[in-house]
């Protein structure tokens, strides 16, 4: 997962460049018409400062309090994006396996604590699999790596079923001790979806769309190889520095077709409904959805649990996933005592989308110190880029006590290159250089 910020977003953060405003832009207590009119004004801001192109829906219960689409789902005959398009949702996918793998346990097909041996005897490495469990996969503490390295010595249609994938990481030796800590892994989703297709003799694919998507509706959602034409699919996008002005599609660089580990599409009415379900039994019984949803590792603003997100924000606890790659990114989040859900698909860098995610927040939860933290950040880069570098060390010595900045500067730099302005991109990255250590 890439994780981007940008630079001129923070501008309504500011009061000129030398004074932050710490205030949040609402609370969730505020009428619908009123959270819709700041989500519509951060939106304009996120077009304007960071490109942003994707859809956005937030519902209070079954009512949808706001929903947009900017940008372009195809860029060459500048297709617009809807509500209803298809997005690639990355990593968010991880939910829809980790709900498979939870309600086969629950059916008591799958025991969480048994090796991965019992449901894959043949696998690769048959010390690995007597040690590391469904649980551990789960949460990302069995010590299974990642494969993005090796994926790219091959050509992407390699990839099209979920035991393609094990190749590259089943001869690798784990990483840590399983259970000691948590290493993300996709790799780990991987071996998930294949226990779910050897205990359902189903291929991934059809068991999600089984059991998950025609259930509930979710007809927009689905793992369509990159090479087939889907009706109302949005390709993504990432900024060319060499060229200023320029974008290039991630058909390249993106993975063929989506799995366990995710790269499916969805969008944002799919993902609230799905979010929606998993908190009303319809997925998963409420001991379970207890279970899966608490978190068991620290993963800096979130905790990670059994496929699931779990972040707290002014006393507020949020549930759900996030997702990112080269011109994808996005989220699902559901307010438990807000009674609100929240779904973000972005097809363009993810700089908007997190300008976007800070704007969210600071309406529905009030400011926090992350959001605070990525608006000193942003400061600093508006401050250095249109600016100097001496401007942007005055912010930071002005900072609250203990504050320290998102670090946002390499992608605000690399979208100053983008925009003709390589002087400023010099700058910003110059900020890096000033910055204390975190404590």
């Amino acid at each position: 997962m890439r994780i981007q910020m940008t630079r001129r977003g923070v501008m309504g953060a500011t009061a000129g460049l030398g004074v932050l405003s710490w205030g949040g832009l609402g609370r969730a207590e505020d009428d619908g018409g009123s959270i819709a009119a700041r989500l519509d004004a951060a939106v304009d801001r996120a077009i304007a400062d960071a490109d942003f192109s994707g859809a956005l829906m937030l519902k209070r219960g079954d009512q949808v309090v706001y929903q947009r689409a900017v940008g372009h789902a195809e860029r060459v005959f500048g297709a617009a994006n809807r509500i209803d398009t298809r997005f690639n949702i990355a990593s968010i996918g991880k939910m829809f396996t980790a709900t498979a793998v939870l309600r086969l346990t629950e059916q008591g097909r799958i025991d969480l604590d048994a090796p991965i041996l019992r449901y894959l005897p043949d696998y690769p490495a048959r010390a690995i699999a007597e040690q590391i469990t469904a649980r551990q996969l789960l949460s990302h503490s069995s010590g299974i790596g990642n494969y993005w390295e090796a994926i790219a010595e091959k050509p992407s249609q390699a990839f099209l079923e979920t035991r393609d994938f094990l190749p590259l990481f089943a001869d690798q030796p784990l990483e840590f001790t399983p259970g000691e800590r948590m290493g993300y892994s996709n790799g780990g989703y991987v071996i998930l979806g294949l226990i779910i297709e050897a205990v359902t003799g189903e291929p991934y694919a059809e068991h999600i769309g089984r059991t998950i998507f025609e259930p509930l509706g979710m007809s927009g959602s689905g793992y369509w190889p990159l090479d087939l034409v889907v009706p109302n699919r949005a390709d993504g996008y990432t900024r060319d520095e060499a060229a200023p002005g320029a974008w290039r599609s991630n058909l390249f660089v993106n993975q063929f077709r989506g799995g366990p580990a995710g790269g499916g599409y969805s969008t944002v009415e799919d993902l609230s409904t799905f979010i929606s379900a998993l908190g009303d039994g319809r997925l998963l019984s409420p001991q379970m959805h207890t279970t899966a949803t608490t978190g068991l590792f620290d993963m800096g603003r979130a905790r990670y649990g059994l496929g699931f997100m779990e972040e707290t924000v002014n006393g507020h606890r949020m549930l759900g996933h996030t997702g990112g790659h080269f011109g994808i990114a996005g989220e699902v989040w559901r307010y438990q005592d807000l009674d609100v859900t929240v779904a973000m698909l972005s097809n363009s860098e993810v700089d908007g989308y997190w300008a976007l995610n800070v704007a969210v927040k600071d309406i529905l939860c009030g400011p926090s110190p992350a959001t605070d933290a990525w608006r000193l950040g942003m400061a600093m880069a508006a401050a250095a880029g249109g600016d100097s570098v001496a401007a942007a060390r005055a912010l930071f010595d002005a900072r609250p006590q203990g504050l320290q900045p998102r670090s946002v500067f390499e992608v605000e730099a690399a979208k100053a290159r983008h925009r003709g302005n390589p002087a400023a991109a010099d700058r910003i990255m110059a900020i890096a250089a000033i910055l204390e250590p975190p404590a």
